[in-house]
Parts: structure tokens; sequence; C-alpha cells
């Protein structure tokens, strides 16, 4: 599978034959695959596995009578793994369906899996061979499906009394605890018709109780539960997707092994006790600031007791000075001291400053554990919350020391955007007008239009960090570690960091560099002939218009500059890289610009 420059769109093999476009529709999401169906039809193996799990019957809808295009349902993904425990007759198999069908993954019923492979039903096998060979199959089974993702698997009734089979089935997965009363269970288990091994005795309400009781304990190791006793699959399926956050607008940054969501939306913190559970933590440890902490702090904290997660708290100093070794080396110390292995996790709770650091911390910290990431302001939302890049900070240059690191997960909840200082909120928008210079004209002329829900926080908000997001995404993707076309990603930062570095870190935030240096940018774009002087006119009203400087200050002495930026990362074989627009949507990176045209740009922008 491949990212193209659309990372709406997915290709699954290039199309040399016969070529359906299928539209594709998910919980709040759209996506276009292109499909060479010569290529799929020729691989019967994968044929086979597919229609053996039911993944077209789950998918397949009726065709749109205006198009005649195949409507699909389709979600994205890489990690999700939802298991589904109960006693008999809550529901499992029924609620594991209607939940692949909501989600679009593949669906697996453990007990149907082993029927079809013995040949047999259940009943038959535990009557001829007992219960004991039954249990070593299902053992086997369930560590099959266990290794499997982007799937909902539903499991016997008597899987939870293996320890193993619990141990496997939560590896990066979620496990429901699907629950229902004896009265129920016996009335639907009756209603099915089935016969059920466990229940061909004289009293079986009797039976269920005493059953229930003994496995109580052993189901309490769920996740989470629900309720099936007055709702129907559809409505507990989307319980299932509301607790877990999945009807949150969703982007995958697909690296593999190491690929991870972002999840936007609103009110998820109260999603993250759930969704840390899923990384099976030895420990947890929050790193944030002393700004931000305190106002989500009984939030948060409530979220994760509800799943028994009792945090380290590590605070550190807001601003962007202090993202230095000093207090980097004091975070280390914390997680010594709270005796932190390599199970544990850490979750940054923040802005860039603390997002950097803690995956910094997280890269070196016993050579690698796991973090997640919680931004909290709109700038990490959108940029340094995404793609791995982590790092802290030299006098003599920004982020010079750091690491490529990708986390577990990224969670935005936009409702952390309503105690954002408007400078801070501005500073975000930088990030994301540099999206729509480099990838996206439709984005760009979206922030020239809609200005008004955006800064009200409205649904414009969501989308322009999802669509920032998935621009990033596709990027990173395709080069993690900036051997080519990551660097694009770069526009505005070779001034803007070197604005920063000169002033201390102190004058400026990083958007308001990063969209001086856009600027200026499009100004030496000019110069040189491969931009129009209109288009760069447009990125500086842009700019302004969501209250960010436009030129480099009067006070910076341009030859300081220039020394700094001779020290940044993006000087290669001792040439200084830039990112220059062709057009709005377009940019291209210069590995050589003459000295003298940037000098000229940083004295006079206005002239170029």
């Amino acid at each position: 599978m491949a990212v193209i420059a659309d990372p709406s769109r997915v290709i699954l093999s290039e199309a040399k034959n016969l070529v359906f476009t299928l539209r594709v529709n998910s919980v709040k999401q759209s996506a276009s695959i292109v499909i060479n169906m010569f290529e799929i039809a020729s691989s019967l193996t994968f044929l086979a596995m597919t229609l053996k799990t039911d993944f077209f019957s789950n998918l397949l809808a009726p065709k749109n009578k205006n198009s005649g295009i195949i409507i699909f349902n389709f979600q994205r993904g890489y990690i999700l793994k939802i298991v589904l425990t109960g006693f008999m007759g809550t529901g499992k198999t029924s609620v594991g369906r209607e939940l692949s069908r909501k989600l679009g993954c593949r669906f697996i019923d453990t007990d149907s899996l082993i029927e079809e492979r013995e040949g047999t039903p259940i009943s038959i096998i535990f009557k001829k061979k007992g219960e004991d060979y039954f249990r070593k199959l299902e053992q086997a089974v369930i560590e099959e499906v266990s290794k499997t993702n982007n799937v909902v698997i539903a499991t016997g009734g008597g899987v939870i009394k293996n320890r193993k089979n619990v141990e496997n089935l939560g590896r990066r997965g979620f496990i429901i605890w699907l629950k229902a009363a004896p009265e129920i269970v016996l009335k639907r288990v009756m209603t099915e018709g089935g016969k059920r091994p466990l229940l061909e005795v004289e009293e079986p309400l009797k039976e269920i109780n005493k059953l229930l009781t003994e496995r109580l304990p052993l189901y309490g190791q769920a996740d989470a539960s629900v309720d099936t006793n007055y709702i129907t699959p559809e409505e507990t399926a989307q319980e299932i997707i509301e607790m877990l956050g999945l009807d949150a607008q969703i982007v995958t940054v697909a690296l593999k092994e190491r690929s991870y969501d972002i999840l936007i939306g609103s009110k998820l913190l109260g999603k993250l006790g759930l969704r840390l559970k899923e990384f099976r933590p030895s420990k947890v440890a929050i790193v944030s600031n002393e700004t931000v902490f305190p106002l989500y702090k009984e939030r948060v904290l409530k979220s994760l007791s509800e799943y028994g997660i009792t945090p380290e708290i590590i605070l550190i100093p807001d601003g962007e000075e202090y993202k230095d070794f000093t207090w980097t080396y004091h975070i280390y110390g914390e997680l010594l001291k709270a005796r932190f292995d390599r199970d544990g996790l850490l979750m940054a709770f923040g802005g860039g400053v603390v997002g950097d650091m803690t995956g910094f911390v997280a890269s070196t910290y016993m050579r690698g554990i796991r973090y997640v990431q919680v931004p909290t302001t709109l700038l990490a939302q959108v940029d340094s919350s995404v793609g791995g890049k982590t790092g802290v900070n030299h006098p003599l240059g920004k982020n010079m020391i750091g690491a490529f690191y990708q986390p577990s997960l990224v969670l935005i909840d936009v409702d952390t955007l309503m105690t954002l200082p408007k400078g801070e909120f501005s500073a975000g928008m930088a990030e994301i007008i540099k999206y729509g210079v480099i990838s996206d004209r439709k984005l760009f002329e979206y922030l020239e239009n809609t200005m008004g829900d955006i800064l009200s926080l409205g649904d414009g908000i969501i989308h322009i960090i999802k669509r920032s997001c998935e621009i990033k995404a596709g990027v990173v993707s395709k080069d993690e570690r900036e051997a080519g076309l990551r660097a694009i990603l770069n526009f505005g930062h070779t001034i803007g960091h070197a604005v920063e570095t000169v002033t201390g870190y102190k004058k400026y935030l990083h958007g308001e560099a990063v969209a001086i240096g856009m600027c200026a940018a499009a100004d030496l774009a000019v110069k040189m002939g491969i931009f129009k002087k209109r288009e760069a006119g447009r990125i500086r009203d842009l700019v302004e218009l969501y209250k960010l400087p436009g030129s480099i200050p009067d006070g910076i002495n341009p030859s300081d500059l220039i020394s700094a930026m001779e020290l940044d990362k993006k000087v290669k074989a001792g040439n200084i890289r830039f990112i220059l627009p062709e057009s709005i949507g377009k940019a291209r990176i210069v590995d050589s610009v003459d000295m003298e045209e940037i000098k000229k740009v940083m004295l006079s922008p206005s002239s170029a």
C-alpha cells in the first residue's frame, strides 16, 4: 500500500488493466480507493481469505443510483483491535458483526473459526472429544487471531478462563466485556435454538447463575464493560465506538510496525484512560508544564483513575527557553526515582516544547520506551505532535539535539483550544497556512474565506486540523527521516528558526517566527523568478489576517540571521536549503540559494 500526495486517497496497486474507482464512507470519514481488479483477482489466496472473513459481506452496500459506483464502508487503520468477551447470549457475535460493519474492519468469531476448521459444531466437539480438547483448540486459535490488526474479535464465553488467552487478546487491543442478566441470557439462548453444551442440564438458569458467579472475577479483567440487557447490537456497537473515541476524525500515519492513529475531536480527554490501557503500561507518567496541567488536571486524572491508572506527574516550566538539557535531565531523574522500566509509558500533555522534550526522553530512556502525544496548543496539534521529530534546543541552534521517534498515539481534543491565548492560537495558524502553501490550494482558500468559523472553534477548526494532519501524515509516511520529500514541511522554518535563535527563544513564538520565515521565503521565490508577486502578497495578507508578523523586525541584524542559518540542520554541504513556493499549493526544495539574494530579501523584503 502506497501513500500518495493526497493522503485522503490510497492506491492499492497501479491501475494498468481493469480499474474500478470505489467511493468510500466510514465513521465521519471519506476516502477514495483505486483498485487494480486484475491483480486482486489473480491473488486467489487473498481473495479466498477475504471471503472467509466476511470482509466483502461486511462492507458491501447498495449501489449509488446516480453514479453506479459501488459503496463500501471502509475504516483506514493498522492497529485497531477490539475483543468482545462475555457469557453466552450476551451478544458477542451480533455486536461484533455490527462493530465491524460500522468501522469497516475484519470480523472474526473464534467459535465459528474452530467449527470451520474442525468441520463440526462445538457441541459435537464437546461431546466426542471433551472440553479439554476444545480449550486447547481455542487457545491455539486465540493466539493466532490475536496477532491480527484492524479487526473485531468475538470470543467464546470460556476464553476468559485462560490467563494466556487474556494476555494474547489484550496485546495492543481493547477487551470489552458484554454483560447481561441470567434471565435474559437464558431467553436469548433458548430463542437462538442452538445447543449450548454447558447448559444441557435440568436447571439451565441455575447453571447460568453458577457459571456467571464463577467467571465474574475473570470478566473483570476486561478493560471496559457494556450492559446489553435492553439495547440492540447496533446501540451496543455505537456505545463501544464512542467509548473508544472512534467517532472522532481519525488520520493514520502509515509507517508499518510504527504506524499510529491521530484522533481529532471534542471531549476526547475523557477517553484517555481506556486509550492508554491498550498499551498495557507498567507505569504511566504525564509530562506537562505548570501552566497547562492545572487547567485539565481533574479531567485527565479522573479519566485515568477510572481505568486503574495512577500516573506520575512531572511538570516543567512553561516556555521555549526551558527546552534544554537541564530540564530533560530533570525528567530522566523523576523517571528513575519512580523506577520506570521499559514497559512504562510517557504522556506528553501540553504544547510543542512538552511534546518535543517528552518524545526525546522517550527515545533515549532505557534506549526507548513508548509515549503518547496529547497536544493542547493548535501549533502542536497540527505540527510537532505528528511525525516523530523530537529534540531539545542548544544556545547556538534550535532542535539541534534530537531523534526521530514516533509516538504510539496522538489524541487531539479541540476543547483544549478554548483556554489557549489568542497569540498562541495565531501561532498555530501559521503552520496551517504553511500546509496550504506547500500542498493544498483549497485549504489556503478555506483559510481565507472561513476565518469566522475557525476563530469561533466551530466545525472549521476540526476540518483544518484534520487536513493539516493528513498532509503531514502523507509526507511522513513517504519520508520518515527527512531524506528528501519531508524537507518540504520546513517551509518558513529556515529563516524562522534563525529568528528564534538570535532572539534567544524569548521574543517570538515558534509560529510567529515561521510566519516571518514564510513571507521572506515567498519574497525570495519572487526575486528568483519562480513565484508570482501577487501570490506572495496573498501569503502575507493571510498571515496578517490571522494576526501574525509578516516581515523581519528592524532590530534584527541580517548577518546574525545568516550565521544562525548556517548552523541549521537544513544546511547541506555548506549550502542553505530553502523551501520555496512555485504557486499556492505547490513548493520545491532548493538546495543552494545565492547568499546575496537572501541578504537582499532580508534587508528589503517589500522590494522583492
